[in-house]
């Protein structure tokens, strides 16, 4: 197992996390961790770098220079998306009704060592 699949799969053992999807920035699906539910992965990274971009709109219009991370309330979860580098990205799909405070505090700390084992 690579140093990237163990911080994936630390990643996916927070409770709630049903999905991860490492996206290029073109919307290609580079790993997915995460059963086979139903979720199409391929349409999910396809459509994470359009969330990005808004975010990143959304940041220079209030005056910031661009988002790092976006969190997205769905009817039944959360999905939240970041970016990892200026190639990569990060989206989570979290399961309704579950904290995700500590997921958000180990992304901002392991960013830059996750962008490095890509």
């Amino acid at each position: 197992m690579t140093q990237l699949d163990q911080a994936l799969l630390g990643l996916k053992s927070h409770e709630g996390v049903e999905h991860l999807l490492l996206v290029g920035t073109d919307g290609l699906l580079i790993r997915h961790v995460g059963e086979a539910d139903g979720v199409s992965a391929d349409t999910v990274a396809a459509m994470v770098p359009g969330v990005v971009a808004a975010a990143g709109a959304l940041a220079r219009s209030v005056g910031g220079d661009q988002a790092s991370t976006a969190v997205l309330e769905l009817d039944d979860g959360v999905a939240i998306v970041t970016t990892l580098s200026p190639e990569m990205l990060l989206a989570i799909l979290v399961r309704s009704g579950v904290g995700f405070t500590s997921l958000l505090r180990e992304l901002r700390r392991e960013r830059g060592r996750l962008a490095e084992l890509v």
